[in-house]
């Protein structure tokens, strides 16, 4: 059973930094998973869950704050190699680039967009990822590209056959895993508060992998094991591989 560090290894360090990315990677994890979001003015994708950023407003004794779209900042104020930055968060390239050929990367679309916005943020994304594939950053296949959006997921085939595509998922389909052939995907990235054998076996028997999230207690685990699904996102990716070795 493969793990995949959930936003890297986020129990211990901050969520989609490459700080989490490298300790992830040092504690042994197959695989990585972060979000990202399409920054609208730049054309860049960030690592990024929540679309809201709460700013602090210093007053002297008094603080406080707003929440802002992630949209409504520039891009100098967002990412972490800014002089004006407010926030440290990396950009994908910056992502690919730590990460490199080391693990599996699971990237994860947080869009929403749909129609001719969606199709061009497709295609900006593939410009990045063909060109950190063409500088030997990444391969495509070491590349996962998974999404809630399952619109997003049909560009995706169109765009990067060559790479693995999963259906997100937070509940039990009536049909179990039969959407997943029309969406031509390889892989069903499954909620652990929805998992159960029938929904696994079926995916199986399609011929398509099962990964579980997010997966942190032993019940949990032993759960997973038992159920034979193929992989499981972990905030902890060391402590999880150590009580899957006390299981098995």
């Amino acid at each position: 059973m493969q793990i995949i560090a959930h936003r890297g290894a986020s129990g211990e360090f901050a969520e989609n930094s490459l700080l989490a990315f490298e300790q992830a990677i040092l504690q042994g994890c197959d695989a990585i998973e972060f979000d990202v979001q399409f920054h609208q003015a730049s054309g860049e994708f960030i690592l990024l869950h929540d679309s809201y950023l709460w700013i602090d407003k210093n007053s002297g004794e008094n603080t406080s704050g707003k929440k802002v779209h992630f949209n409504q900042l520039p891009l100098d104020e967002l990412v972490n190699n800014s002089s004006n930055a407010k926030f440290n968060i990396c950009t994908l390239n910056q992502a690919l680039q730590c990460i490199n050929t080391q693990c599996l990367i699971n990237i994860e679309l947080k869009s929403a967009a749909q129609g001719a916005e969606l199709a061009d943020e497709m295609q900006k994304l593939e410009h990045i990822i063909q060109q950190a594939q063409q500088r030997e950053l990444i391969s495509y296949q070491q590349l996962i590209i998974s999404s809630f959006n399952h619109h997003a997921l049909m560009h995706v085939s169109t765009y990067f056959p060559a790479v693995t595509t999963a259906a997100l998922i937070a509940c039990c389909p009536l049909d179990y895993a039969a959407f997943c052939q029309k969406l031509k995907v390889k892989m069903l990235n499954l909620s652990v508060e929805c998992m159960n054998p029938e929904i696994i076996n079926d995916a199986h028997r399609r011929g398509l992998k099962v990964w579980v999230y997010t997966v942190d207690n032993s019940d949990q685990i032993k759960q997973c094991l038992e159920y034979q699904v193929d992989g499981i996102f972990t905030n902890f990716p060391q402590r999880t591989r150590q009580i899957i070795l006390a299981l098995t």
